[in-house]
């Protein structure tokens, strides 16, 4: 008898014995000196490796991940992504160097007590301050890569849209459970409505998911993780904004996920809603830079 296969895993040979053996085919199976080795008689070699061969091929084919919806991405993902990291730090070069004599920050911070009196643009200025460098660079870097990965899915224009929507409610659903006297700043409620997004689209369309039903809850394991892990800090962290957030943003992604056609195919109207994006975030700095004085005496 001659060798026709070894390996230093046992499972392996006793799996090439079994398919030797469901073919009827007379063989040995044993330990060697290094792993184990299945043998067979000279005439059945060749009948007994095609066998081995097939088996493999048949269920490296089980094995392999089955991709729901695989098409190409959206175009624009990484240019939404830097017209959001221009926006911040512009927002953020005008709060700290006081341009044109306001006090950014009080007139845009989310101020529980005015937004209960009717400030509701509040929710959306709030998302274009920052407290410090740090804290401004973290939601830039992080929310790029989450922006990035769900323009690619759905466009840049609606991306960006759904996550400035979904950031502006998490804030408001924030003042609603917040004392009167809570006073918040930062994107990082539009940055984890962006994770909540990604992860509530990816898991509903089926966009990268796989035959188990674990492979298919994996966007929303890690979307979870990633909550946890990104979304607890020091006492300064604001971790009911960004549980508003990404809750906002994961019930909006299931809807997204339900409907029957795949958004963003239409270049053109993804430049209209990004605009009308950033418009939006105008009037709410206008609004909130007209109805009250914030600004600083000159000299």
């Amino acid at each position: 008898m001659i060798v026709v296969h070894r390996s230093l895993l046992r499972p392996e040979c006793r799996d090439y014995s079994l398919v030797l053996q469901a073919m009827n085919v007379e063989h040995q199976l044993e330990r060697g000196v290094f792993g184990w080795r299945v043998l067979v008689d000279e005439d059945n070699a060749a009948y007994a490796q095609e066998q081995w061969r097939m088996y493999v091929l048949e269920n490296r084919a089980r094995a392999r991940p089955v991709r729901v919806g695989n098409v190409e991405p959206r175009p624009g993902a990484v240019f939404g992504a830097a017209i959001w990291a221009l926006t911040l730090l512009l927002f953020f070069s005008m709060q700290s160097n006081y341009s044109f004599y306001v006090e950014w920050t009080a007139a845009g911070r989310l101020d529980v007590a005015a937004l209960r009196t009717g400030d509701w643009w509040r929710t959306i200025t709030a998302l274009t301050l920052h407290a410090d460098v740090a804290h401004l660079m973290a939601n830039i870097c992080i929310g790029a890569v989450f922006g990035t990965l769900l323009a690619r899915e759905i466009g840049p224009g609606y991306a960006w849209t759904l996550i400035l929507l979904c950031g502006a409610v998490g804030n408001f659903i924030n003042a609603l459970l917040q004392r009167p006297t809570h006073i918040s700043i930062g994107a990082s409620t539009a940055v984890f409505a962006a994770l909540g997004l990604l992860g509530a689209y990816l898991w509903i369309a089926r966009r990268m998911l796989m035959r188990s039903w674990a492979s298919r809850l994996s966007p929303v394991v890690c979307a979870v993780i990633l909550l946890a892990w990104l979304g607890t800090g020091n006492e300064r962290t604001d971790i009911v904004a960004h549980l508003t957030g990404f809750v906002s943003g994961f019930a909006l992604g299931a809807i997204l996920g339900r409907l029957p056609r795949r958004p963003g195919g239409d270049v053109q109207r993804q430049w209209l809603v990004g605009g009308a994006a950033l418009i939006v975030i105008f009037l709410a700095w206008s609004l909130a830079l007209g109805t009250t004085d914030h600004r600083l005496p000159s000299f």
